[in-house]
């Protein structure tokens, strides 16, 4: 089995401080096929703060005979978006993508074409814009039995210029994951995902921004740490009985997230979610969020 590819290093513990939480939003998903080859997502969001609807709806088309995956997406931003991703029939592991994208009322147009190549022992990504100054993406995963050791970068093909670099370490099995990642030599992460049993996942997750801020962390996200100060988070996952569970993180800016999701009948799951301003109990910028993922 390939090792994951670059973007996905370390992908348990954050989806853990992530998915389920959807402060200050209305959320509703639905999802359904209506073929074993033709699947139709929807999504919409709805500000609780400026009243703001936001919402996208795909469809994906697959014809197993040729390895295709033929995708088409709209937005309330009146983006459409087409790609058709080749994976496995050239040779195996071998993936091809091309993206499309155009929106009428701006006349902005943008394209991307992707390629991976996997094996047993790595993991190849790349990706480059169809642009005047385009900038392309590589990244490459290497495994050796629990061990993974990932590199990538941003390559400015216009300037002929390295934009950007990271480096990543991990380690993994069946119940623990440990991940760290270093970027441009002045921000951080680590990571460490353990599932404690069948019913209780929990993560610590400690990053380090470099003097620009925190500019890929979001507000939501347990894992903050103001300016260049070191941010910790913890977060945990407890499944109770009946197609249920509770959420919880919390991180050192006493940001405290809850969460509850039921699985109400089959296709039909809701979740309520909350972030809580710690330091500020009695008159702190709480949010709450409600959630709705219909699947047929």
């Amino acid at each position: 089995m390939a090792p994951p590819t670059y973007p996905d290093l370390g992908k348990l513990a954050r989806d853990l401080f992530k998915r389920g939480y959807h402060p200050g939003l209305w959320q509703l998903d639905c999802k359904t096929m209506s073929s074993p080859a033709i699947e139709f997502f929807s999504t919409g969001f709805a500000s609780q703060d400026h009243s703001k609807v936001v919402g996208s709806l795909q469809s994906k088309y697959k014809i197993e005979d040729y390895g295709l995956t033929l995708t088409e997406r709209w937005n309330t931003d009146s983006w459409f978006i087409g790609e058709i991703v080749q994976k496995d029939k050239l040779s195996q592991g071998l993936m091809l993508a091309l993206e499309g994208k155009f929106q009428p009322s701006s006349d902005s147009k943008d394209g991307k074409f992707r390629l991976g190549y996997a094996q047993d022992k790595f993991n190849f990504l790349s990706d480059m814009g169809i642009s005047s100054n385009p900038m392309m993406n590589c990244s490459l995963v290497l495994a050796h039995n629990e061990f993974l050791g990932g590199v990538g970068c941003t390559f400015d093909v216009g300037d002929a210029s390295l934009s950007s670099w990271k480096f990543a370490l991990g380690w993994a099995n069946d119940k623990a994951t440990v991940h760290a990642e270093l970027k441009d030599g002045e921000s951080w992460l680590a990571s460490l995902f353990y599932k404690l049993n069948d019913q209780i996942d929990a993560a610590v997750e400690l990053t380090k921004t470099g003097g620009g801020g925190a500019e890929n962390a979001p507000e939501d996200e347990s894992q903050q740490g103001g300016g260049s100060d070191i941010g910790v988070g913890v977060g945990m996952i407890y499944r109770l009985e009946g197609d249920a569970l509770i959420r919880g993180k919390i991180n050192s800016k006493a940001e405290l997230g809850l969460g509850y999701e039921q699985k109400l009948r089959d296709g039909v799951t809701a979740s309520i979610s909350a972030l809580l301003d710690g330091r500020n109990i009695s008159d702190g910028n709480h949010k709450f969020g409600v959630g709705l993922a219909l699947e047929c």
